[in-house]
């Protein structure tokens, strides 16, 4: 159905790793020179106008490098242009930067990724992906090139290099000024107390939601009646009628006419519905299908079945794999965000605010 057309009934009703395009060759940073003594920190100085490239107006600086408009726009290309928002342009200009800036530290240390080490990274994607020539047309759809692909594993596999580096320094040397990261290893005991403090997660889970035409009559001469106009409504969704349109002005019934069957659990229908229907819905009906005309009690109802939700619960040996993941990535978000703030110190960056709307 058309989630635009049913907002609008609602309202009414209630009066109620991503790919990168390959990033442009780093230059050589420039020194940063050293002062005595303690100083207050200042913003960079931003009187002087930024410069531009031929490819386009400069979206951000890091250091010696430059991000334009354009290279967000290249990164962007497959977007539509009308979900191509500014928030978006924003969001996008704020992942490369961060790149280029990571990018730059390894150059730093004198970190680098082998051909070798690009090889077998590639062998364990074609495994990943079950064969070669799965692997080949995945590749063509993301990245265009074989040569793409690998420039986006080695930037990938170099930043891997740079937390390793400075994780091992934070160990190796404790005084030393590091990002502070932390291992994204998970114990069994923390997984294990995820799941008893969060128990609603993985109890078992069956919820449908359905938009419904119902019709009410209360003598025999009203039955015939509405029976004549649930048909005809029925008509006109074979030939294509709107669902939600038909719902929202053949209605009769205000629980049907405010689509207020959205998530609901069959102990939630008992008070609304007959168990000969709550049956049909939650045992027969598939996402997506239009059921006949279906009396119950002093209605005719015509429903179409929109989502259906069939959870089983998860004992802690099946949902651990899971817990374990979803630690492991928010351990890894904690140490992008401390890498960045941690780099960012010491670095120029234009305009000087580019990581501060996350």
């Amino acid at each position: 159905m058309s989630r635009g057309i049913v907002l609008l009934l609602l309202a009414g009703g209630a009066f109620g790793c991503s790919s990168a395009a390959p990033a442009a060759p780093a230059h050589q940073m420039a020194p940063t020179a050293k002062v005595e003594g303690p100083v207050e920190r200042q913003s960079p100085p931003v009187a002087a106008p930024v410069p531009t490239n031929a490819s386009g107006e400069t979206a951000a600086r890091i250091n010696n490098e430059i991000i334009t408009w354009k290279d967000v726009q290249d990164v962007l290309k497959e977007i539509k242009p009308g979900d191509l928002s500014v928030e978006l342009k924003k969001s996008k200009l704020r992942d490369m930067a961060e790149e280029k800036m990571f990018l730059q530290a390894a150059k730093k240390y004198n970190l680098n990724v082998s051909e070798q080490e690009l090889d077998e990274s590639q062998r364990r994607d074609v495994k990943t992906y079950g064969s070669e020539e799965e692997f080949e047309r995945v590749i063509r759809i993301r990245f265009g090139t074989k040569t793409a692909y690998r420039e986006d594993k080695r930037r990938q596999i170099l930043i891997y290099k740079l937390y390793r580096h400075l994780l091992q320094q934070s160990w190796t040397n404790p005084g030393k000024d590091t990002p502070g990261l932390m291992l994204d290893f998970v114990a069994p005991e923390e997984i294990r107390e995820y799941y008893l403090k969060h128990p609603e997660q993985f109890q078992a889970i069956e919820r449908i939601s359905f938009m419904r035409i119902g019709l009410q009559f209360t003598g025999p001469k009203q039955e015939v009646e509405k029976m004549q106009l649930a048909e005809s409504v029925l008509r006109k969704l074979d030939e294509g009628a709107e669902f939600a349109m038909m719902a929202f002005f053949y209605s009769d019934i205000r629980r049907a006419k405010d689509f207020r069957d959205m998530g609901v659990s069959r102990k939630d229908c008992t008070e609304f519905y007959t168990p000969e229907t709550i049956k049909y819905l939650f045992d027969v009906m598939k996402e997506g299908e239009v059921s006949p005309i279906i009396k119950d009690g002093r209605s005719f109802n015509i429903f179409r079945m929109e989502q259906k939700i069939n959870q089983k619960a998860e004992t802690f040996e099946e949902a651990q794999g899971k817990i374990r993941s979803m630690k492991e990535n928010q351990y890894r978000e904690e140490n992008r965000k401390k890498l960045r703030d941690h780099l960012r110190k010491d670095a120029y960056l234009w305009p000087p605010d580019l990581f501060d709307h996350e």
